[in-house]
C-alpha cells in the first residue's frame, strides 16, 4: 500500500506542475482579456461573479490534473487533521502579519503613484452586515480554499522535492505573481512564506486555508468597520502617512516573530521536513531552467508594463 501511494505522489513533477501553473496562468489571462473587452465597464459591477470564476477555475485545474494522473489527492493536499494549539497561534498571528504585508504593499504604492494614478481595489466595500457575510464568504472562504488547493497544496509538495523551506520560499513567489498586479505582490509573497511555514510544520493544508481565510476575513471587517461613504477611486499616501504605516508594520513584524516563535515550539516534530537537496544556487538555476516559469514571469512582467503604460495614459491624456 505504502508503495503504490509512493508511485502515485512520483506521478508530481516539477515539469508537470510548472506546466500546469503556466497553463492556468494563460487561460486565466485570457478570460481576464476577454472578459475586460466584452463587458467593460460592467466587469466592476460583477466583481463578486469574477471571483467565483476565478475560484473555481483554480480548484479546477489542480483537481481534474491529479485525477487524469491517477495522483493521491489526500497526500498531495495534505488532508491531515491541524492540532487545536497551532491553530490559535495562527489566527493570533493573523493580524499583525495582515499589517506587515499591507505595509510592504503599500511601500510599493507610495512609490508608484508618482509613475501612474494607482486605482483603488475593485472588490466593492461591505456597506452592512449581509454584504460583510457575502464578502467573508466569497472573499474569505473561496480563496482560501481554491488558492491554496493550487498552492500549498499542488504547488509545495511539487516542489518539496527540493527541501521543505526551498518549497516555501519558491511558491511564495508564484503566489505574488500569481495574483498579476504589481499593487498586490510583496504582501502576498511575505503571506505566502508564512503560511508555507505552517502548512509545512503541521503537515496540514488546513492550516494554509485558516491563515489565508483568516486574512482575508479581517481585511474585509476592518474595511467595513473603516469604509468611507464615498470610497476613493485612486490609492493616494503621503510620506507622513507611510511612515505611520511602515511604524504599524514594524510593531506587526516584532509580534509576528514573537508567535512566529511559539508556533515553531509547539509544532516540532509534528511533521516531516525535508532536507535541501542542493544549494541556493542550483535550486534558483533549477527552477529558472523550467521554460513554463520562465514564461510566467515574462507575462507578468509584460502585464505590468501593460498596465503602467495604460495608467500613464489615463493619467496624462486628458
Amino acid at each position: 500500500m505504502k508503495e503504490r501511494i509512493k508511485s502515485m505522489k512520483n506521478k508530481l513533477t516539477f515539469t508537470g506542475a510548472n506546466i500546469l501553473f503556466f497553463s492556468f496562468t494563460i487561460v486565466f489571462m485570457l478570460y481576464q482579456f476577454l472578459a475586460g473587452i466584452f463587458l467593460g465597464t460592467a466587469i466592476y459591477d460583477n466583481v463578486y461573479a469574477v471571483i467565483i470564476i476565478n475560484e473555481l477555475l483554480i480548484a479546477s485545474f489542480v483537481l481534474v490534473y491529479c485525477i487524469v494522473k491517477k495522483i493521491d489527492i489526500k497526500e498531495t493536499f495534505r488532508f491531515k487533521k491541524l492540532d487545536l494549539l497551532p491553530a490559535i497561534l495562527i489566527v493570533l498571528i493573523s493580524l499583525p502579519a495582515m499589517f506587515a504585508a499591507s505595509m510592504l504593499n503599500d511601500i510599493l504604492i507610495y512609490f508608484l503613484q508618482f509613475i501612474i494614478k494607482v486605482p483603488a481595489s475593485s472588490i466593492p466595500v461591505p456597506q452592512n452586515a449581509s454584504e460583510l457575510a457575502v464578502s467573508i464568504l466569497l472573499i474569505g472562504v473561496m480563496p482560501g480554499v481554491c488558492e491554496e488547493l493550487m498552492h500549498r497544496g499542488f504547488l509545495l509538495t511539487a516542489y518539496e522535492k527540493r527541501g521543505s523551506y526551498k518549497a516555501v520560499v519558491i511558491v511564495a513567489i508564484l503566489f505574488g505573481l500569481f495574483h498579476f498586479d504589481i499593487t498586490n505582490l510583496l504582501g502576498p509573497i511575505f503571506l505566502g512564506l508564512l503560511i508555507g511555514y505552517y502548512v509545512v510544520r503541521t503537515g496540514s493544508i488546513f492550516a494554509g486555508i485558516l491563515a489565508h481565510f483568516m486574512n482575508n476575513t479581517l481585511a474585509q471587517i476592518i474595511q467595513f468597520m473603516f469604509a468611507d461613504e464615498e470610497p476613493a477611486e485612486y490609492i493616494s499616501l503621503s510620506l507622513q502617512e507611510l511612515i505611520g504605516i511602515i511604524g504599524l508594520g514594524i510593531v506587526s513584524l516584532i509580534a509576528v516573530a514573537g508567535l512566529l516563535y511559539l508556533f515553531t515550539k509547539v509544532t516540532e516534530g509534528k511533521a516531516e521536513i525535508r532536507p535541501p537537496i542542493s544549494g541556493i544556487r542550483e535550486d534558483v538555476r533549477a527552477v529558472l531552467t523550467y521554460w513554463p516559469i520562465i514564461a510566467v514571469v515574462v507575462l507578468y512582467v509584460l502585464w505590468t508594463l501593460f498596465y503602467i503604460l495604460i495608467a500613464m495614459v489615463a493619467r496624462f491624456v486628458p
